[in-house]
């Protein structure tokens, strides 16, 4: 009977162990909010890095969650309310970010030697210039005869074209060492919707806690700060919307009554 209920035991273990996120090597990741470098089992790894297309080893390093702060004023968590169109003003200020996370993370080679080795003659930027030179030729000589969708669909490829030809790393090598910097891969930061938000910051408006107190799963301690500074808006948005809604049942009743 005892065999039966320890055998039963393991098996409950093992189920729970193989149900939670795991590393690429097998291992299972730590659960709460720790430094990007304790839950990837080390400071510098050895990577994968895409560059135009093509993976290139490169020995990354782990950033905390100070040096992230560096980079910018940008978050993982994209609200539901979420703009269709990032004026060029988003763009740069997003293009920036991922280049100093990149700077950051980068150990061999560093970010300064690809940029020496890369230089103005890389191809890709070459071919960039040349496309940007088409695509305004074709905004001046039609803009006339254009809708204005047209007109914002043509200038947001002469946008996105420009933002490429400023940075010498090729786009999907910044958003993959972003990404990892940011450890997007390992944490569960993305699996948060704006209901669990909600929740966590009510708890702990009660309380007097953090939100993120209330908010179970793999963690980087960047994402702590990013939880917090989130639930707490959702919370403020949904307190306005209650507000505005007693408001106007309110003043339907006033007018109804008289």
């Amino acid at each position: 009977m005892r065999n039966r209920i320890k055998t039963h035991i393991k098996q409950l273990i093992a189920e729970e162990l193989a149900s939670r996120t795991v590393t690429t090597t097998g291992s299972v990741l730590p659960t709460g909010y720790n430094p990007l470098e304790h839950i990837r089992g080390g400071l510098f790894h050895w990577i994968a890095v895409p560059f135009n297309g093509v993976d290139v080893w490169c020995e990354l390093r782990c950033p905390n969650a100070t040096q992230l702060q560096t980079c910018g004023d940008i978050t993982n968590i994209i609200g539901e309310n979420k703009p269709e169109n990032y004026s060029l003003d988003n763009l740069i200020e997003l293009q920036n970010y991922k280049e100093n996370i990149c700077r950051l993370v980068l150990n061999k080679p560093k970010y300064d030697e690809i940029a020496t080795i890369v230089g103005r003659e890389d191809f890709v930027i070459s071919e960039k210039q040349k496309e940007l030179v088409e695509l305004e030729k074709r905004f001046e000589e039609h803009k006339d005869e254009m809708t204005e969708t047209e007109k914002k669909i043509l200038q947001t490829q002469i946008n996105t074209v420009n933002l490429i030809i400023g940075y010498i790393l090729p786009e999907d090598t910044m958003n993959f060492l972003a990404s990892w910097g940011m450890g997007n891969d390992v944490s569960d930061i993305k699996k948060i919707n704006k209901q669990m938000f909600l929740r966590a910051a009510s708890l702990a408006k009660v309380h007097n806690k953090a939100p993120s107190d209330y908010l179970a799963g793999v963690f980087t301690e960047y994402n702590k700060m990013e939880i917090d500074a989130h639930a707490v808006s959702v919370l403020d948005e949904f307190l306005e919307e209650q507000r505005s809604v007693a408001g106007k049942y309110k003043w339907l009743g006033g007018k109804h009554g008289r």
